[in-house]
């Protein structure tokens, strides 16, 4: 019932229960329309930012008295990069428009990658399986039926050429949402094709500590394998691979698994100060290493948290870079950022409300000085995207840069004395937890729960605030539809998957059974060495050893279990070393 629908019959229970012989049951009636009013009226409902922030009334400059503008913000494109990486910002060059597309069988992905492009996306992202994320063969005994949901099945490097057929990964970038394994998988695919590893472009996130605390648990990837394995990945990249971007820390799934703003930033440098420190203790000079990094990062949805959050991680980023690890040269210290909407923020009530909420979010990333963005189709909460979904989230972005002109001019809302306040209250409270994180030792803290319990005490205090609407959420604690319909869902045909199946199948009893036992055991002894192993996973992986059997082989070698879940046994006999 519309407002002025309510108004008129308020307005008409008033006059008429003034005349009729029943004028209390009226007035009740018309104090029930007024009291719905007030409830649909919008009211202040926090005064904190999202992220827990106290927040004031308004600011001016007594809020900044000690700040000083080239030491603290810096113009754009100068030290410290607080209003931005480059100097002209989004009219040297746009950031880059990015949509996640991946389902069922390698064909499958690939045809929703060329319905992407066609719509007008400009970067390709890929998001594998779950499966195929944990290293965990399509054949499965107990996960088969699991295999191409929610992501593309690349169980063999074989299924990369399948993918990207016609791509070449020297010229098109190809950004993978994944960690485990397609790095090497994309690096033995290339040098079966006999391209110079030294133009290889693309992207990956290598951050192997985040998945242990995004909720993998150490079954599937412990702390301490975890954590060397991203060291030797991006030691391996850094010098074979110098184009390939990092996308370290991948602060993204750390932030949906529960963090505030000023906790992202927190963890994110406290992943990057220990890898950091790591790989120049195997000799390799932050000015070789940082270029190559891109912050992966989540962007709810208060507003101006999220503008102050990427303000304040570009100082705190350039500081440590110069400070801690004494870089030298610009790009070590002018950090990228690759952002992606919340998909937490989105709910499955009244999903079209969703469109409104990744709009905000993409404008907070542009304004914020974002390189990339990958905006949220409006039906994640529901199943994998629509088409229809995928083509609003690419407008969302089209509409923004053409049409609101929000890529006009570089940090358009620096200066605003909130947001400078609230950029310095953000690395305050993001500095206090890192060394609080620190003091304790990042690894420690994972292993001993307190970085869990961290994001736990987040998602506890959020639902908290839920349950007795400290926090609203349009259409889930307040202003709910007596009636929902029931929203489309995204569908295709299961007969590639069935295919894609028996095809693996088949390819691990037809390969050179001689040469995969070969390049397996030398990757054995590599991982038992604690050698960095990703050259002889390279190996591996062009003689036709599956993800699960290359990445057994390392679990196998640092004392754990083949299988994680300890239903298969490795199917080779290991070397003694």
């Amino acid at each position: 019932m519309g407002y002025y629908k309510l108004y008129h019959q308020s307005s008409r229970a008033v006059r008429v229960g003034a005349v009729m012989t029943d004028g209390v049951a009226e007035h009740e009636r018309a104090r029930a329309i007024q009291s719905e009013l007030e409830e649909r009226a919008i009211k202040m409902s926090r005064t904190a930012t999202w992220g827990g922030l106290p927040t004031q009334a308004s600011y001016g400059p007594s809020d900044r008295v000690a700040a000083d503008y080239a030491r603290d913000v810096g113009d754009p494109g100068e030290f410290p990069f607080t209003r931005g990486a480059y100097p002209q910002m989004y009219r040297s060059r746009m950031w880059t428009l990015r949509n996640i597309v991946g389902y069922g069988a390698p064909e499958d992905t690939r045809e929703g990658i060329d319905n992407a492009l066609k719509m007008g996306t400009a970067g390709i992202n890929v998001v594998l399986d779950t499966l195929s994320q944990e290293a965990i063969d399509p054949d499965h005994p107990a996960f088969s039926a699991d295999a191409g949901q929610e992501g593309c099945s690349l169980p063999t490097v074989r299924d990369v050429e399948r993918l990207l057929a016609g791509i070449d990964v020297t010229l098109t970038d190809v950004a993978w949402h994944s960690t485990m394994m397609i790095y090497p998988m994309v690096v033995a695919m290339a040098t079966k094709q006999g391209r110079d590893l030294s133009r290889l472009q693309g992207s990956h996130m290598p951050d192997h500590l985040q998945l242990r605390l995004g909720g993998w648990s150490d079954v599937i990837v412990p702390a301490d394998l975890g954590h060397r394995t991203t060291v030797d990945c991006i030691e391996y990249s850094v010098k074979h691979t110098p184009r390939w971007a990092l996308g370290c820390p991948q602060a993204y799934d750390l932030r949906e698994r529960g963090l505030s703003a000023s906790g992202e930033i927190a963890l994110g440098m406290a992943i990057i100060n220990l890898t950091m420190t790591d790989l120049i203790a195997r000799g390799l000079h932050v000015d070789e290493i940082a270029p190559s990094f891109a912050w992966v990062s989540a962007v709810d949805v208060d507003f101006f948290e999220e503008v102050a959050k990427f303000r304040a991680l570009r100082r705190v980023w350039s500081r440590t870079m110069k400070d801690r690890f004494g870089a030298k040269n610009t790009p070590s210290m002018r950090l990228r950022v690759a952002c992606h909407t919340s998909g937490r923020s989105l709910v499955y009530q009244q999903p079209l409300n969703n469109l409104t909420r990744t709009a905000v979010q993409t404008l907070a990333a542009i304004l914020g000085g974002v390189q990339s963005v990958e905006t949220c189709t409006f039906d994640e909460p529901i199943s994998i995207p629509t088409e229809e979904a995928r083509e609003l989230a690419t407008r969302t972005q089209q509409i923004l840069a053409h049409e609101v002109g929000a890529a006009r001019t570089a940090d358009p809302l620096g200066g605003s004395y909130y947001v400078e306040a609230l950029t310095d209250q953000v690395e305050a409270a993001a500095m206090a937890l890192l060394g609080r994180i620190e003091s304790i030792g990042l690894v420690r803290a994972i292993e001993n729960g307190t970085i869990e319990g961290l994001m736990d005490e987040y998602n506890y205090n959020f639902k908290r605030e839920l349950d007795t609407q400290k926090r609203v959420v349009v259409g889930v604690n307040r202003f709910i539809p007596s009636q929902q319909s029931v929203p489309g869902r995204f569908k295709y045909d299961p007969a590639r998957m069935t295919a894609h199946l028996q095809r693996f199948q088949e390819l691990k009893a037809g390969r050179d059974q001689v040469q995969v036992k070969q390049k397996i055991a030398a990757l054995y002894r590599a991982a038992r060495r604690r050698d960095n192993t990703h050259p002889a996973m390279v190996d591996a992986l062009i003689a036709d050893a599956s993800i699960a059997e290359t990445w057994g082989t390392v679990r196998c070698a640092n004392g754990l279990p083949y299988d994680p879940f300890r239903v298969l046994a490795s199917p080779f006999e290991y070397p003694e070393v």
